[in-house]
Formats: structure tokens, C-alpha cells, sequence
């Protein structure tokens, strides 16, 4: 049984199963995805096929989509749903963070170096740490800086940019020495709180403070100078 759009029925019947809508004693496996047109009556279908022990599979587990609006119900929100009427959890979640489509990827293009690049920490960058990758965190979705500064190992990305123009420049590296952490024009010392000195591209002075946090993990930053609290208003850390 299909909960999700048109492009998940297609692809459930070319692998050779049989879609269908709605349940009965011989649904043999509920598989759940996104779509703006699932409502209460999908989601019903499915409990009630997961009441009689359908295998239950979830696309992923998102639990919001960025939108111009702010976050809307992602894939994951819908899956919560049925869980809660169920008590159960899904038997599998095969997106992000979970590593098989990340192996996949990489088996049919034959990627030598890949990166993954996403706006979620905990789906994105994950699961980019769970397939052993490079990440490149875009700050274009829903990841603020904050959250950055406070991801715990598993969510941290090798890289992050602004948006994807971040896959066409160099990205200047921290260096560290000590409670000291410089990264192109700017410098962070790190005492009882992270102090933020130096010019330059706000998101070099981001790079700075995430790995002063993560070492030291201390995310209280105060400027100590006008520019220093201009690139923390930019980054919306002030």
C-alpha cells in the first residue's frame, strides 16, 4: 500500500509489486512518502493496514520542508502521525540519514570524491557522516548558524556556504592554536565565552566560531569590535 504520490506507486510497480490505495488482510507492506495531497484518509488506510502487521517503510523522516512561509510538515510529520495511533514505530526509514541511498548514489555515478550538500543537519549532514563522506552545509534552508555552533560530532559538516554558489569558491580553513581559532580575517578566543575579532566575509568568522565551539563547547560569542558584531547580526548570532 502507497501513501505518497503518483511517482511512488510508478515506482513500487517496477520493481514488481502491486500499489495499492487502500488496505485489506493482504496488504503486505505499507510504504509512506510525501505528497501535499496525502490527508487523514491515506493515513487511516495505512494504520489499518499496519493493524493487521503490514511491514511499514518510510521514504524518510524529515520533519519539515523549508518554505518561503517558515517550515511546513515534512514526510516525517505524517509518519508521526500514523505512529501515534499505531504505538509503532517504522520498520525501516531508507532516506536520510540512513545510508543506503547515500551508497546507492555513489555506486551508479561511480563517484570517486563525493559531497553530499544539504540545509538539515540531522538528515543531510548525518547521514553524509554515516555513508563516511565530505558535507556541505547550505544555510539556505532550515540550519541557522546557531544550530551549527551546536551540532553535536555526528551532525557537524566538513564544509558550510551561504547557498550552493559555496560549490564554486574556496572555503579557508580554521586554524587553531590553543584557545585560538583564526580562519581568513578573523579570530576567535576562547575563554568562558567565545570572543569574535577581526573583518571579512561574515561566514569565515562563522567557520572560526564552529570549531572554537565544537572544541571548546562553549556557543556564548561576544564581539569585540563594530565589526565583529555586524558579521554576528549578519549571521543573525547577535
Amino acid at each position: 500500500m502507497v501513501v505518497g504520490t503518483g511517482a511512488l506507486v510508478a515506482d513500487i510497480a517496477e520493481v514488481g509489486l502491486t500499489p495499492v490505495r487502500e488496505a485489506s488482510e493482504k496488504t503486505a507492506a505499507v510504504v509512506q512518502g510525501y505528497g501535499r495531497d496525502v490527508g487523514w484518509a491515506a493515513l487511516a488506510e495505512a494504520a489499518v493496514a499496519l493493524g493487521h502487521g503490514a511491514i511499514w517503510v518510510a521514504t524518510n523522516a524529515d520533519s519539515t520542508l523549508p518554505s518561503p512561509r517558515g517550515p511546513l510538515p515534512g514526510n516525517g510529520a505524517l509518519v508521526a502521525a500514523v505512529a501515534t495511533a499505531i504505538g509503532r514505530q517504522p520498520d525501516e526509514i531508507v532516506g536520510k540519514p540512513h545510508p543506503r541511498l547515500h551508497a546507492e548514489s555513489i555506486a551508479r555515478s561511480g563517484a570517486q570524491r563525493p559531497l553530499v550538500v544539504g540545509d538539515r543537519l540531522d538528515t543531510d549532514i548525518e547521514g553524509a557522516n554515516n555513508a563516511g563522506t565530505d558535507s556541505l552545509l547550505v544555510l539556505s534552508g532550515v540550519t541557522t548558524a546557531a544550530d551549527l555552533l551546536a551540532a553535536e560530532p555526528k551532525r557537524r559538516p566538513t564544509y558550510v556556504a551561504t547557498d550552493v554558489r559555496g560549490l564554486l569558491v574556496a572555503h579557508p580553513a580554521t586554524a587553531t592554536d590553543g584557545n585560538t581559532f583564526t580562519c581568513a580575517g578573523w579570530t576567535v578566543r576562547a575563554q568562558d565565552r567565545l570572543e569574535l575579532s577581526g573583518t571579512g566575509d561574515p561566514l569565515d568568522a562563522l567557520r572560526a566560531l564552529a570549531t572554537a565551539a565544537w572544541t571548546t563547547s562553549t556557543t556564548t560569542i561576544t564581539p569585540s569590535d563594530p565589526s565583529a558584531e555586524s558579521a554576528l547580526t549578519t549571521l543573525s548570532l547577535g
